[in-house]
């Protein structure tokens, strides 16, 4: 199966995906105390859960060789706000092909950052295996928050293990609201394994009042050894204050690296 060739020679774009909601907070009539870590602006915590169900194709161009699969995804996040500003977020993700001798790929991240109602930056920290194939990745992520859009960075560095090289992943996105529970992403996600791109886009919809979304995006590879296409459709559900919405919540946790290294 030439996923293998993939997981090891494109780290796909991410898409920091839609989520599941319901608060653990209760929040006083009266304006909460400056400074509070009790009553805090912020959830005291926030999350998300995600299930999708996907088609994958490659073209080989190598060996002329051809195949396709269907996949299955899964991810989760949990962000707890400390020290003021400061935030941790902990995020993991796995994938599989649906054949019996097929690819699977899994990893679990950290994302310690500083935010602000204009912007975040933090560090992240991770381990994954690619398709049995070991990777530790460091790198800095940091975002951008407009008033209908968020401009989202990340540039991180893997150690490969057994037969997996060590490579660069660098990622941009863009996430616009069309409302502020509609939102369309793009994503570029390069690395100089096998100089391997991929082009991500998405649409996404928080049903208002609800702990749910639906979701569905599509990315396009390429490498040195060939070209495919990757489709996934899903939902989330959102673990944060009542009445948030899907931009709200994305400001709230805005980093999902997972599938910009694993996949």
């Amino acid at each position: 199966m030439k996923r293998t060739t993939v997981v090891l020679g494109l780290c796909a774009g991410f898409v920091a995906g839609p989520a599941l909601a319901a608060d653990v907070l209760v929040y006083e009539a009266a304006p909460p105390p400056s400074g509070s870590p009790v009553y805090a602006q912020q959830s005291m915590v926030t999350g998300d859960a995600l299930a999708a169900i996907g088609y994958f194709w490659w073209d080989d161009d190598l060996n002329r060789y051809d195949n396709d699969t269907g996949e299955v995804w899964g991810a989760a996040r949990v962000n707890i706000p400390f020290a003021g500003a400061f935030n941790e977020t902990v995020e993991i993700s796995g994938l599989a092909g649906f054949e019996s001798d097929s690819y699977y790929t899994y990893g679990a991240f950290s994302h310690t950052f500083f935010k602000n109602e204009a912007s975040a930056a933090g560090l992240l920290l991770g381990a994954s295996s690619l398709d049995g194939n070991g990777a530790l990745t460091a790198g800095a992520e940091g975002a951008v928050f407009l008033p209908a859009a968020t401009l989202v960075g990340l540039l991180a560095y893997s150690w490969g293990q057994d037969a997996l090289p060590d490579f660069w992943t660098a990622s941009a996105e863009a996430r616009w609201y069309w409302n502020p529970n509609t939102k369309l992403t793009g994503v570029v996600t390069y690395t100089d394994l096998n100089s391997a791109w991929a082009l991500t886009g998405g649409l996404e919809h928080r049903l208002p009042g609800t702990i749910a979304s639906i979701f569905a995006d599509g990315t396009y590879y390429t490498n040195d050894q060939g070209n495919g296409w990757e489709l996934f459709a899903g939902g989330r559900l959102f673990l944060d204050k009542p009445g948030q919405t899907l931009q709200g919540h994305d400001n709230e946790m805005p980093f999902a690296a997972a599938r910009a290294i694993t996949f």
